[in-house]
């Protein structure tokens, strides 16, 4: 009777939001799960924002590192703090974050809203100042590239922290998507007069051209990576990419 009743309950509620929600929320309550703390990204501004991570962004590098559990993560871009605590949302306890910034709000932000966090250390260093023992010399999982968006700057980067990769990880460098003309609002438009982005056709607008030439450079120059695109012009998104060094699957 109790089997059948389940059944029936799972007929009818299975594919409801609602139930859905209420099995998670029982369950984080008895402890088979824990909670999935992205609450905060309600709070993420999605077509408007500039600076900030865009909503489904943030989303996707939440899961990201969910998934992949890093235990040293660095990050070149603090600005408000937004990609810092949505990274610290995902991390488990015993991770790292070192984020990097020497902007002085930036810098006066870091330690009076994220002082708290243990995990959490800011290094008020530009990004080409990164040095092994800033991070303890350890294994360096996973990087978030947002910062400086000129190549050089992004290039002598890289030469420093690539070799502190752990060998299976990952780098990630925000703002190497195109921006369709169809989905400009006034804020995209004031940036393109403000900032030298450039037009790659006449609907694609490449906002930050600089990150998107040091992926091409990475791959040019360091064949060993490979890269995904996180990339859409159905919408207006800044994209971003992933790389990692290629391994083959067959071989463990």
């Amino acid at each position: 009777m109790t089997s059948h009743l389940k059944s029936l309950i799972r007929q009818l509620f299975y594919r409801s939001g609602t139930f859905q929600n209420l099995v998670g929320f029982f369950s984080v309550l008895s402890g088979r799960t824990r909670g999935m703390g992205i609450s905060h990204l309600a709070s993420y501004r999605e077509n408007d924002a500039i600076g900030p991570l865009q909503r489904d962004e943030a989303i996707a590098l939440f899961g990201i590192i969910r998934s992949l559990r890093p235990k040293v993560v660095v990050e070149f871009g603090f600005f408000h703090g937004h990609s810092a605590f949505n990274f610290l949302q995902a991390l488990s306890g015993d991770a790292r974050l070192f984020s990097y910034d020497i902007d002085p709000e930036s810098i006066r932000r870091a330690k009076s809203e994220f002082g708290f966090d243990r995990r959490f250390t800011f290094i008020a260093k530009s990004q080409t100042e990164f040095d092994a023992a800033d991070v303890g010399r350890r294994e360096i999982d996973f990087v978030f590239f947002d910062a400086a968006h000129e190549l050089d700057l992004n290039q002598e980067t890289f030469r420093r922290i690539a070799p502190h990769l752990a060998p299976e990880g990952m780098m990630a460098v925000h703002d190497t998507g195109l921006w369709p003309r169809e989905y400009f609002e006034s804020i995209h438009h004031e940036f393109e007069r403000g900032m030298p982005g450039e037009w790659v056709t006449e609907n694609l607008y490449a906002h930050q051209p600089g990150e998107r030439r040091f992926i091409d450079w990475i791959l040019s120059e360091y064949p060993e990576f490979s890269a995904i695109h996180f990339h859409s012009t159905a919408t207006l998104r800044h994209g971003f990419s992933l790389l990692q060094r290629r391994r083959s699957l067959s071989q463990g």
